[in-house]
């Protein structure tokens, strides 16, 4: 029988992969999703190399406990994806599908009812919370108009792989993803070996394009399938802010096809570790484009920045690198 504690220090997770900081959001609001009244908080552990994160709940739970309610937090994801799924043609083909909605007014449209559902919802009520998703979502997916189009192309939801369908993928990972996933990916040691749905944004992902001597697209992606699940959720802390001719994205610099995503380390500071509320504020305050301002969060924070970047000149299928860690500057 697994212990009961309150914090688990999740040994999967390593400082310098984004799928795996990603993977580490994604849990702390698939835990928010499911069981609200756990207040799940996070920080790493400098004290005991190798550095990894700990997650910290106010109850006794064990590690079976934590996989199940990330499970049930991706049902309620899947749930909120729903609408934004693959469609199909006449001729019962998908389409790929890397925005949520092909036009800026229909998103405008479709934002208006998600605010319009999260008001009429009660707080604290599942309903509320799948119409909050939604929302985030499209907070996500911003366009950018050009003339008389609007072009879905600047955004986290397609910053990982191109042309591939986001929304697809993440529908699936959630459905396909069991509690031995979420524990392998948490817990132990990754392995990469499944081979479907991925955004792939691990570096060993990228490793293997970089040395094959052709386009390894055919062979399909390998990745830790737990991850890739919850790291579209992790995805939502990363909204489009719009201007005239440019956008921003928190904690991103650069072009979509060459440009750097850095993402905070921090410690417990004498505390619980920080929400996920907390964590997205220190998003906020990390370099981003036209601003070079940064923020010291506890006596240990730390930054680490990783390269996107496409390997063929031509194509738009990037990858991204291992990051490097640095302090952050007070």
């Amino acid at each position: 029988m697994s212990e009961t504690v309150t914090r688990h220090r999740l040994d999967g997770l390593e400082p310098d992969n984004l799928l795996a900081f990603l993977a580490l959001l994604g849990l702390l609001r698939a835990i928010g999703l499911s069981h609200p009244d756990w207040m799940p908080r996070a920080y790493w552990e400098f004290e005991e190399p190798p550095l990894r994160p700990v997650v910290t709940l106010p109850g006794s739970t064990t590690k079976d406990m934590i996989c199940s309610a990330a499970i049930d937090g991706l049902k309620i994801f899947r749930r909120a994806l729903r609408p934004f799924r693959l469609q199909y043609s006449n001729t019962d083909k998908p389409q790929k599908r890397t925005a949520l909605v092909d036009s800026q007014r229909r998103q405008r449209s479709l934002a208006n009812r998600c605010v319009k559902a999260v008001q009429a919802s009660r707080q604290d009520n599942q309903r509320r919370s799948i119409w909050q998703l939604r929302c985030d979502l499209i907070a996500c997916s911003g366009g950018m108009v050009t003339g008389k189009d609007t072009v879905f192309e600047s955004t986290p939801l397609r910053l990982p792989s191109g042309q591939m369908s986001f929304v697809g993928a993440m529908y699936d990972l959630a459905d396909a993803s069991e509690k031995s996933d979420i524990d392998k990916c948490l817990f132990d040691r990754w392995e990469y070996a499944y081979k479907g749905n991925s955004l792939r944004l691990s570096p060993d992902e990228a490793q293997r394009y970089a040395y094959r001597a052709s386009d390894p697209k055919d062979e399909g992606a390998y990745t830790e399938k737990g991850a890739s699940g919850l790291s579209g959720l992790g995805l939502l802390s990363f909204p489009i802010s719009e201007g005239q001719k440019h956008w921003t994205m928190p904690a991103y610099r650069g072009e979509r096809r060459d440009g750097l995503l850095s993402w905070p380390i921090w410690s417990a500071d004498g505390g619980r570790g920080s929400s996920l509320c907390a964590i997205e504020a220190m998003l906020q305050s990390l370099p981003v484009a036209g601003r070079d301002s940064t923020k010291s969060f506890g006596p240990a924070a730390m930054v680490a920045t990783a390269r996107r970047y496409v390997l063929n000149p031509k194509g738009d299928y990037g990858n991204i690198g291992r990051a490097e860690i640095e302090p952050l500057s007070e």
